[in-house]
């Protein structure tokens, strides 16, 4: 099945990234508002995540904040669902 708020945060992810390429004087690469306002898209998703009752708000809530924490961007989602036992 198809993880669709993972899917929205590995698209952030990925832009994050590709502003990185292209810095500019304004917000450098890997600034700490660069960081911030990845951060905060994630945590936008996140909410919609929860008021959807996904389980993908926790995982997307928890790697927002370990990226606030570690500056360290996260790797990509998992966008399809492990089968379960």
């Amino acid at each position: 099945m198809h993880q669709p708020f993972f899917a929205a945060a590995n698209r952030v992810i990925r832009m994050y990234a590709l502003r990185q390429e292209r810095a500019s004087a304004k917000a450098p690469a890997h600034s700490p508002a660069e960081i911030y306002w990845a951060c905060e898209m994630l945590l936008n998703i996140a909410r919609a995540a929860a008021y959807a009752a996904s389980k993908e708000e926790v995982a997307i809530r928890v790697t927002a904040a370990l990226w606030i924490k570690t500056g360290t961007a996260p790797e990509f989602f998992s966008e399809v669902e492990e089968a379960q036992s």
